[in-house]
């Protein structure tokens, strides 16, 4: 669920450092603990059969300890680097809510702006049109910072989430592990973007991708609806994709993914193609990008039985097959490596 501005404006730093310095505190303690576990947790002197036991046990200890401290830092990292993220946003935030009362401006918790001001009594259309224009500007601006402190916010959000050790919290384990995630950055930039400009950058994404996999796609159609984040058509060669998703980066995952696909039943094709001795294999492409002919065979089998929780399949069956474990793996390695550069790059080619 996307952050609100009414969300952002009870934002405050400073319970971020002092969580921060918290974990500090823990942290010395912990790895004070440790070491003297480590060093005197089995007599030097003790040998035998039950002391190389007890050594191992303590190893063992040591190692968890260990794991857990290092999942501690990566949080009291986290919380360190918010910390001043969030500070611009508070004066970002307040400068928003300064300008607009100064201006007879309202800025609502969904971020919407409204004018307060009665107008004044114009001694033409000149005078008048000149006002207007002058509050739709100061309008736009209090919008555009909004949206800039919405940005800031989502990349803050997604620097905190990824300070979340492994083994915290089992969803965002699947998700790190099916799906990727965006970085801090990317997150940032995605939420700056237009919904226009987002689709533009999947739309030139999508032409890319075709154009490398040597597959034809005949349209991008944003009609999936619900939990579903796209599929790809190989009936009609449509790249299917559900609007609800458009302000997530995640959407990308889902592109990356379903033509993954295209290219899966491309290589099908590819693979199963006639020529003669004398004309080139069109399956050599694929080879050149690591995919054998023994997966291509593998995803023909898989496609011919195609595991679906609509037709009575379980999740885990639809979950492991092989053309979803090699889709799943293009969209989680393209959103986890994406940066904000990309996303500009695509939407400056997209134009």
């Amino acid at each position: 669920m996307a952050i609100t501005f009414g969300q952002v404006k009870t934002w405050k730093a400073a319970p971020l450092g002092d969580a921060g310095d918290g974990l500090k505190a823990d942290l010395r303690k912990l790895e004070t603990s440790r070491d003297e576990l480590e060093a005197n947790g089995v007599a030097k002197s003790w040998t035998g059969v039950a002391a190389d036991a007890a050594r191992g046990h303590r190893d063992t200890l040591v190692a968890k300890l260990s794991s857990h401290i290092t999942g501690k830092q990566q949080m009291q990292k986290a919380l360190y680097a918010a910390e001043p993220q969030v500070e611009a946003i508070e004066r970002l935030v307040q400068g928003i809510l300064d300008r607009a009362k100064t201006n007879e401006f309202n800025v609502s918790d969904d971020g919407s702006v409204t004018s307060t001001a009665t107008p004044p009594t114009f001694k033409n259309r000149y005078e008048a049109e000149e006002w207007g224009t002058s509050r739709q500007t100061i309008a736009q601006e209090l919008a555009d910072d909004i949206t800039d402190a919405l940005a800031k916010a989502a990349g803050v959000d997604q620097i905190l989430t990824d300070g979340i050790p492994a083994g915290t919290d089992a969803d965002l384990d699947q998700t790190r592990d099916q799906r990727g995630m965006a970085s801090p950055e990317t997150t940032e930039r995605w939420a700056q973007l237009t919904d226009a400009e987002r689709k533009a950058i999947i739309d030139q994404k999508i032409e890319e991708l075709a154009k490398e996999y040597g597959v034809d796609v005949e349209d991008i159609v944003w009609d999936a609806q619900g939990s579903t984040n796209g599929y790809w058509s190989e009936d009609d060669h449509t790249v299917h994709l559900n609007p609800g998703n458009v302000d997530d980066p995640d959407i990308l995952h889902t592109v990356a993914h379903e033509m993954r696909h295209a290219r899966q039943y491309e290589a099908i094709d590819d693979n199963n193609d006639f020529q003669f001795w004398w004309e080139d294999d069109p399956f050599d492409m694929h080879e050149e990008d690591g995919i054998t002919e023994g997966q291509a065979e593998e995803w023909e089998e898989n496609f011919d039985d195609y595991k679906s929780t609509d037709n009575g399949d379980t999740y885990d069956e639809y979950y492991n097959q092989p053309v979803e474990a090699d889709a799943r793996k293009s969209g989680r390695d393209y959103l986890d490596n994406l940066t904000p550069a990309e996303l500009d790059r695509l939407l400056k080619e997209s134009k």
